[in-house]
């Protein structure tokens, strides 16, 4: 559950790039990528995203999530050339900052990228997505509070953001609000049905509110998405195994 955990942990940084102008293949590719570190499958990441390099080899932000994740597979040198790509291709400082915190997030110094987002925020206070991964790297460093602030900033900033409803859902989920959390859940999942993280959430706070059906309906659709998701069959296992002990 650990590396799992840690490589969603990563996906969750990597997420935070910032948006720029590509082709119909290429945001395919990107999102594919996405999706896969989403689910802990990095080895999936990194072909979808080296598809999307061969289909445009000068996108900035392809080269940066490709950096990510293959520091995330330990190929540091290679790493390394991703970044000098993305510094020979054009990055501000506040796009520096950000794929500095998720290259921390993805070796868990969740103070390193906590201090990153904070100076890439006071450099340009208006990018949602930034507070998104913020929110995230302050609840993984304990300041759960700072965290739904940070969040609920996010879903005030884009409230048609996916990822800023599901920023605010799992931290209201860790923080105990189970209610307010599946409803920013639901919300995230309304705006993008494939977002596994989501589902796998609501799955998980189901399971604990005693509505068994419902929760195992959610672990079944993220494996229609991401059949060998080793958390999702371990949750829909135990699941069955409470229904038929209720059963018997």
């Amino acid at each position: 559950m650990t590396a799992i955990c840690k490589t969603k942990a990563f996906a969750e940084g990597a997420g935070s790039a910032t948006p720029s102008p590509m082709s119909t293949p290429n945001v395919k590719y990107y999102n594919a990528a996405i999706d896969a570190a989403q689910s802990g499958d990095i080895a999936a990441a990194r072909t979808a995203i080296e598809s999307a390099l061969t289909e445009d080899p000068n996108d900035v932000q392809s080269w940066q999530l490709y950096g990510v994740i293959l520091n995330a597979l330990g190929e540091t040198e290679k790493a390394e050339k991703a970044v000098a790509k993305v510094k020979e291709l054009g990055l501000s400082e506040v796009d520096e900052l950000i794929m500095k915190a998720a290259d921390a997030i993805g070796q868990s110094k969740f103070g390193v990228a906590i201090t990153c987002y904070e100076d890439a925020l006071e450099l340009d206070p208006n990018r949602p997505e930034v507070y998104v991964s913020y929110a995230l790297a302050l609840m993984h460093g304990n300041y759960p509070s700072d965290a739904e602030e940070a969040a609920k900033k996010a879903v005030e900033m884009a409230p048609g953001d996916a990822s800023a409803w599901y920023a605010q859902g799992r931290i209201q989920r860790l923080r105990g609000n189970k209610t307010e959390a599946l409803t920013s859940l639901q919300k995230a999942i309304e705006l993008q049905g494939t977002l596994v993280l989501a589902r796998y959430e609501c799955g998980m706070i189901l399971a604990e509110m005693g509505e068994l059906q419902a929760a195992l309906e959610c672990f079944e659709q993220v494996l229609v998405d991401h059949p060998e998701d080793a958390n999702a069959i371990e949750a829909k296992a135990a699941i069955l195994a409470r229904m038929e002990e209720l059963n018997s």
